[in-house]
């Protein structure tokens, strides 16, 4: 009977492990992450772009400039990413750091009668609800929508904004995927 040598085979595991793991990582990196990355980034007013390629869905987060129109951004980065993304789903979250604790405060307020027209689908109450919970608070709201999503941008008058996306087709009823998260991402 022979005797394992167990030196060069942990060594064959790791190496081959690393090769093929590296090797992945870099196929995944190079040939899909950043072309991907860098077509986004040249969507007009988009500052920032991070994509993260997994198994069953591409997560791009945007950070955008104050007037832009996210509607029509949204819908570029679905056109970019309709090829690439093939059978996964396509999340995008934007990134508001130029929020305020005021626009925060107005949100939290408004979430519930967005949340309850989100829920019963009544999409064209929004508008009116967010305008008049707007009246004489200094916060400016424009509401766009398409097939995907309800989008919401709301600005004071010091030059801080807010954007946020409301899928269609989330949750009935809570916080959306791209409300207000721990780590300051929306």
């Amino acid at each position: 009977m022979k005797q394992i040598r167990w030196v060069p085979l942990i060594s064959t595991i790791l190496i081959s492990g690393s090769i093929l793991f590296g090797g992945w990582y870099i196929y995944r990196h190079q040939l899909m992450e950043a072309p991907l990355q860098t077509n986004i980034k040249d969507i007009s007013h988009v500052q920032q772009a991070e994509v993260n390629w997994q198994p069953k869905q591409v997560a791009i987060k945007l950070r955008v400039t104050p007037d832009s129109d996210i509607r029509e951004i949204v819908q570029n980065v679905y056109k970019v990413t309709a090829k690439q993304a093939q059978q996964r789903t396509v999340d995008i979250q934007v990134i508001n750091d130029k929020t305020s604790p005021k626009l925060e405060k107005w949100w939290s307020e408004a979430l519930f009668p967005v949340a309850e027209a989100m829920a019963h689908q009544r999409y064209g109450d929004i508008p009116d609800k967010l305008a008049s919970l707007a009246k004489d608070k200094g916060v400016k709201v424009q509401t766009e929508m398409d097939n995907q999503y309800v989008y919401v941008t709301v600005k004071d008058d010091e030059g801080n904004s807010k954007v946020v996306l409301l899928p269609l087709q989330g949750q009935p009823m809570g916080v959306w995927p791209n409300a207000k998260s721990d780590d300051g991402v929306a």
